[in-house]
């Protein structure tokens, strides 16, 4: 079983982790290890080679908030983001955002954690769509020569899922990548 899951991993499938660590591979790179609440599912996905994978973070029960997480690594010879260039980024998003917002001002804030720095705002949808979310979280943050960018949706207790959301960014880390055996059946 443990080959089964070892060879998904290293195809990029989607997978699930529960509560505790959730480790990230990113193709050439580091590892991205994140922190799951308990009561947490997350799922990791790669549509293909060429893009990042996607991290999904929603809760074992019920439709409360979905957290997504996308890190990316500098293409090519670009140069790893700037925190400005950070800022930008969330600046851009905020305006994009604030249509839609009750919010007249969406302020950005600075997250700040261990080993990340970077930027988020907050906004509360106008008009929800029937199966949407009403409260919205994004940003994006550094991890060294790593972006992260996210995004938190939420219903019901915002304040608390948002912050355990934060925190997951704030205590994202990376790891030397795990030597992954692919399966010869």
């Amino acid at each position: 079983m443990q080959k089964v899951f070892i060879l998904f991993l290293s195809l990029f499938f989607s997978f699930s982790a529960f509560a505790g660590e959730i480790t990230v591979p990113l193709s050439g790179h580091d590892d991205l290890v994140l922190e799951l609440p308990t009561g947490w599912v997350a799922r990791i996905s790669k549509p293909s080679a060429d893009l990042p994978p996607t991290i999904d973070m929603i809760p074992t029960d019920g439709r409360s908030f979905q957290i997504l997480i996308t890190p990316l690594w500098p293409l090519g010879n670009q140069k790893p983001p700037t925190l400005g260039e950070i800022r930008g980024l969330v600046e851009a998003g905020a305006r994009q955002v604030q249509l839609q917002a009750v919010e007249q001002r969406l302020p950005l804030k600075e997250l700040v954690g261990s080993g990340t720095i970077g930027y988020y705002f907050s906004a509360t949808d106008r008009q929800p769509e029937p199966d949407g979310y009403k409260y919205l979280t994004q940003g994006a943050v550094m991890l060294k020569e790593l972006r992260i960018t996210f995004t938190i949706l939420v219903n019901g207790d915002h304040q608390k899922l948002t912050e355990q959301g934060l925190k997951i960014l704030q205590n994202a880390r990376r790891a030397p990548a795990r030597v992954r055996k692919e399966s010869k059946t």
